[in-house]
Formats: structure tokens, sequence, C-alpha cells
């Protein structure tokens, strides 16, 4: 009986010493697999640890599918990062962060592949839906101020204004053609800047009301790209835009305000142009000024269009009644304060009077 007792307790032993050598070898192959930095030897070592230990649904398998989803997504499988994010959703218990990032694995997966676009939308909807509730709890949580104001900005930025962005990327692939689409599709954009104030959410706004503008949906496009442009700091090519757009709207005044706000930012022969067009019948000195600055960004080409108008405004209406050397150093004179104010005083004009 006594040796009974021993055989069994040694045959359990045993059993242990191979469930234990199981568990380390599983354990070696899981932290292998997601500490490896190379995407594609990443995913091999997963797929190798779900087949050998799939079946046995251990504790990390959900874990190695939540890694096989984020991977294979970012080296642009996009199916299979779709079927492993979904199998992913399937277990329970899973932790907020896990769920966003699988929400958002899943959204732009059917938003990049062009399949099933209604999911993508509802799995972006979804992470916005999860980081708000999380924002919230944070919110009746013990957090300092400054942690909670940090932490709600970080997942209003990644989370929230990212599931607006890949909407408004929805909005755009399905409805293209349809205005009132991508209005709604603009908006999600702004949507996402308000939260993120990111260049990558301007640029989707001011894309999106490039294709409202082309829709002649002039007051829409207007109204989304003031909402992001700002007069302290004026982005050049939005400004340009809006001056554009105001100029097709037969608002004069406007466009020239923008197209001024432009030049400021960066001082463009064409915009210098633009803007003399608009104000010579009206301010003939203003418009005298941006054509010499015109003539000096053309390099003095004097075969320029600049250089014609200027010509045309101060010879043959601003001067036209000064004596003949009135005129010449009137018209050098010019010249110099535009050069001063291109940065290029000290350098010779190469035309300052007619032939």
């Amino acid at each position: 009986m006594k040796k009974k007792v021993v055989l069994i307790g040694i045959i359990f032993l045993v059993g242990w010493v191979f469930v234990f050598s199981a568990l380390q070898d599983s354990r070696e192959l899981y932290i292998q697999a997601v500490s490896e930095k190379d995407p594609e030897v990443k995913i091999q070592l997963l797929k190798k640890y779900e087949q050998e230990y799939g079946e046995k649904k251990d504790e990390y398998i959900k874990f190695i599918h939540i890694q096989l989803a984020d991977t294979l997504f970012k080296t642009r499988n996009y199916d299979e990062a779709i079927q492993y994010g979904e199998k992913a959703l399937g277990y329970e218990e899973l932790a907020p962060t896990n769920k966003l990032l699988i929400f958002y694995v899943l959204a732009c997966s059917y938003q990049a592949s062009q399949k099933e676009l209604s999911k993508a939308y509802d799995y972006a909807n979804s992470m916005i839906d999860l980081a708000q509730w999380v924002i919230n709890k944070a919110k009746n949580s013990n957090l300092e101020k400054e942690q909670l104001e940090q932490f709600v900005e970080t997942y209003k930025t990644y989370y929230i204004a990212t599931g607006y962005r890949i909407q408004a990327m929805v909005l755009f692939s399905r409805g293209k053609d349809n205005a009132d689409t991508l209005k709604e599709a603009a908006q999600k954009a702004l949507d996402a800047y308000i939260l993120d104030k990111s260049e990558n959410s301007a640029k989707m706004v001011f894309s999106l009301a490039g294709q409202l503008f082309k829709k002649n949906r002039l007051d829409d496009a207007i109204a989304i790209v003031e909402k992001i442009f700002d007069e302290n700091t004026p982005n050049e090519r939005f400004a340009n835009f809006l001056g554009t757009l105001y100029y097709k709207k037969g608002s004069k005044d406007k466009a020239i305000h923008y197209f001024e706000l432009a030049y400021k930012t960066g001082k463009k022969l064409k915009t210098a142009m633009t803007i003399g067009k608009l104000v010579y019948k009206k301010d003939i000195d203003k418009g005298i000024k941006y054509f010499a600055d015109a003539f000096v960004l053309s390099n003095f080409d004097e075969g320029s269009n600049a250089f014609k108008y200027l010509q045309q405004l101060y010879y043959n209406q601003k001067a036209k009644n000064l004596p003949p050397g009135e005129k010449e150093k009137g018209f050098k004179e010019i010249i110099k304060e535009a050069k001063v104010r291109m940065g290029v005083a000290g350098t010779e004009e190469k035309a300052a009077t007619i032939n």
C-alpha cells in the first residue's frame, strides 16, 4: 500500500513537471512573439503560438489574437487583420484599451480595403463611444487635475478625433459625387480638427472643402475652412483658397482680405498680381505697389505682365501730367521701395524707365 502511494505520488509529480514544462514553453514563446521587432517574424511567431496552444484556450491566446490583428494591420494585410480583430472581440472581459485598439484596427482595415464600408463607419463609432465612456469614468476617478487633463487629451486625440477622420474618409468614399455627403464628411473632419488641432485633420478639412468647391457649394466650403483658419497665424494655402472662394462668390473685398493675408505669409508673384488686378481700379496707388512687388518677384522681367501693368498705371494714369524727369524719378522710387519690401535693396534693377 505504501509503495502504491509513493508510485501515485511519483506519477503525479511527473505529470506536474510536464505541465509546468509546457507552461514554461508557452510563456517563453509568448514573450518571444510579442517582443519581436520584425513584423513579418512576429506574425510567424504569433501564428506558431496560435497553432500550438490555440486549442487549449490558454491565458495568452486572446492577446495573441490582438497582437496578430494589430501587426497584420500595420503590414497592410487587411483581410487577415479583420479576421483576427473580430476573433479578438469575441473574448469576454477585454480591457477597454484592448477594445479600442481592435476597434481602430477593424475600422481602418475595412476602410482601407474598401470592403463593407458601413462596418468601418460603425467600428469607428464604437471607438468614439468607448473612448468617451473611458473619459467619463476617468472624470469620476481620483486622478489629479493635471493627470486627468492629460488623460482626456490623449483619448480625445488618439481615439475620438481618429474615429471622426475614419468616418470622414468613409463618407467621402461612399458619396464623393453627392454634395450633401461631402458636406457631412467635411463636418466629421472638422470635428476631428476641433479636438486635435492636427495638421492631418486640417488637411482633410481643406481637401473636402475643395471637393465642395468643385460642386459649387461655395458657402459650405467657406464655412468649413474659416473654422480652421487662424488670422493671427495664417496658412498661406488656406488664405489663397478662401480668397478664391470669395472671389468666385462675388465678394471682392473679402477676397482681397484673404489674398493679402496669404501674401503677408509668403510673397508670391502670382498672389501679388492677383491683388493688384483686384485693387487697381479702386486704389491706383495700392495697385502700383502690388504690381511693383510682382515686377521685383519676376526678377525684373520687362516682358512680364507685372511690368506692363506697372507701366500702364504709372505712366498713363498716375504720372501722366508730370514732366518727363519727374516721371522717371518717381518710377525709380517705386521700384526702389518694392525692392526694400522684397528684401533685395541694394541690387540694381534691370528696368526702371521706359526705353
